[in-house]
């Protein structure tokens, strides 16, 4: 089954240079966006309702909560 996956690069094409400059920079950040798309897959798979991945209401909301989190850390630090 086949479930959309949004990565940060994806979502802010004005910023790719800046976001791509930072992700060899800046080790921080580069674990940031690995966290940030580890956390968008997972969400993909349980909104896709892929086979044998299961995970509650909750956990997803905590998902999204954590992955709003990294994404504003993220923009702060591509804006700064």
């Amino acid at each position: 089954m086949q479930f959309d996956h949004h990565p940060f690069m994806a979502g802010h094409p004005e910023l790719q240079d800046k976001i791509h400059e930072l992700k060899k920079s800046n080790t921080h950040f580069a674990k940031l966006l690995r966290e940030y798309d580890g956390i968008c897959l997972e969400i993909g798979r349980a909104e896709s309702e892929v086979p044998g991945y299961l995970m509650s209401d909750l956990e997803l909301e905590q998902l999204k909560k954590e992955r709003l989190a990294l994404k504003d850390e993220m923009l702060a630090m591509v804006n700064a």
